[in-house]
């Protein structure tokens, strides 16, 4: 499956930017998601802001009765209408669909607070007409910085309230001009540096949303994409074990009646080359039956179906057998089999069969890429931290370090002139980890160009089998 395919079924990741100017993101998808999370995340503090905002605004009524005479009552009054309907707007953040319009109770909230204090203003009589503008730049600061309120209401608020200050002070109840042009800068400053800090607070927090929703939207993909892989390895395995029964069967057939035929079993075929072609015939049919039983083996590893019939079984009489069926192949190569027998049983809990398959792969492997006059020498030792390790070494023509992790995955080979002189397909490696593992072990690769090979098969304590009686010990090599 290619990466449109993939993006076809899964999507493609959502666009995460956002204006630079309305810091709105530009998916309608993500700005949606963006906001419930937003508001999710802010619903409690906000309250609790509202809380301390309604507190400080009571607050301020001890200011009212320590300077106020003749405008005190006016100004409590004032002070008390809003107070309610900030209590009625706290009030309405408890209602369980008020997450749908959160932004706008805060708008309220703040828009409230803020006519109040004009209202002040706009009825208190001088010198304190035009000294409550300080209350004005509290609820600006408060509700850019504290509230948790959206970059553009809070620009907006700001600038309004600004508006109906100046038309309040000019038009409604003017104060000395002096004080207007001081009162104006102090307020336009406030809304500038509450603008600019709201707008960054606001996209710091818009930055480390869409990282979020970018990680989440992959981490999601990332679980589809497994699964779907997860299945087509499962496929693939039960079509190669399928296949692979299918092949099995007409091949037998024309390996057995290849060899009746070489055999002349019934009589003389007459011309020799019709035996020549028999013989063809067998070792063709021998050879691709190899590889669909590797095949068919790797695929049930692979599938979790090999079974193992584990018992206590002698490691070194596996080794002699792997050797004695490996001989015929060395001899033909020019290469020597070497292989010292320990002084100790070699006695492990494994599947004689599966453990006969590792030391066959092996050997036969190390003589295939090993050129004539050289050797492949086995050895099994216990080792001293417990378990068992076995060592395939030859003088062939080694692999490059880079490569090494190939040679494990199947179907895989290692360019070479080497590979495509003696074939193969690359199952005879893989087979063996994967076997190596079902027993708990594990698979070691050294190698160096134009050296050789030595590859380490260690089998955990746990495989171990005590046994104390000793074998003779043969000290010469076993060759061919």
């Amino acid at each position: 499956m290619n990466n449109g395919s993939i993006s076809r079924l899964y999507g493609r990741p959502r666009d995460t930017s956002f204006s630079w100017l309305s810091l709105k993101f530009r998916d309608p998808l993500v700005e949606r998601q963006f906001h419930q999370s937003y508001v999710a995340q802010s619903a409690t503090l906000n309250r609790s802001y509202m809380l301390v905002g309604l507190l400080a605004y009571l607050t301020y009524s001890v200011l009212d009765y320590l300077v106020l005479t003749d405008d005190l009552r006016t100004v409590l009054w004032i002070r008390l209408a809003i107070s309610g309907l900030l209590v009625l707007l706290i009030a309405m953040t408890y209602w369980r669909r008020s997450y749908r319009d959160l932004q706008f109770i805060l708008v309220g909230c703040v828009v409230v607070s803020g006519s109040g204090i004009v209202l002040m203003t706009a009825v208190l009589s001088e010198p304190f007409s035009y000294l409550y503008y300080a209350g004005l730049i509290l609820i600006i600061i408060y509700s850019s910085n504290l509230l948790i309120l959206r970059y553009m209401y809070s620009v907006a608020l700001s600038a309004g309230l600004l508006a109906i200050y100046m038309a309040t002070t000019i038009l409604v109840n003017p104060i000395p001009q002096d004080f207007a042009i001081s009162n104006m800068f102090f307020i336009t400053v406030t809304v500038l540096w509450t603008s600019w800090t709201s707008y960054w607070q606001e996209t710091f927090v818009r930055r480390a949303f869409a990282q979020r929703y970018l990680l989440r939207q992959e981490a999601k993909r990332a679980v589809k994409l497994s699964r779907v892989a997860e299945a087509g390895n499962q496929a693939k395995s039960e079509f190669l074990a399928v296949m692979s029964h299918e092949l099995r069967t007409p091949l037998n057939a024309i390996i057995g009646f290849s060899e009746i035929m070489e055999q002349q079993m019934f009589g003389p075929m007459g011309d020799e080359k019709y035996n020549e072609y028999a013989s063809d015939i067998a070792d063709s049919g021998r050879h691709l039956l190899g590889i669909i039983n590797g095949i068919l083996d790797l695929s049930r590893a692979e599938a979790g179906t090999l079974e193992m019939k584990e018992d206590d079984i002698d490691l070194v009489e596996v080794i002699d057998r792997a050797l004695r069926l490996s001989r015929n192949d060395a001899a033909k190569k020019g290469v020597r089999l070497g292989f010292v027998k320990p002084e100790i049983n070699m006695l492990v809990w494994a599947d004689e069969g599966l453990m006969r398959q590792v030391l066959i792969n092996l050997i036969t492997n190390a003589v295939k890429f090993t050129g004539r006059g050289g050797l492949v020498d086995v050895s099994v030792e216990r080792r001293s931290q417990g378990g068992v390790r076995i060592d395939v070494k030859d003088t062939g023509v080694g692999i490059a370090e880079n490569k090494i992790d190939l040679v494990v995955e199947p179907f895989m080979q290692v360019e070479s002139a080497m590979v495509r002189e003696n074939g193969g397909v690359g199952l005879g490696l893989p087979l063996v980890k994967k076997i190596v593992e079902m027993h708990g072990g594990t698979l070691k690769i050294a190698s160096e160009l134009g050296i050789g090979t030595t590859v380490s098969v260690t089998l955990p304590k746990t495989r171990w089998i005590e046994d104390e009686l000793l074998s003779v010990a043969v000290s010469s090599p076993s060759a061919s």
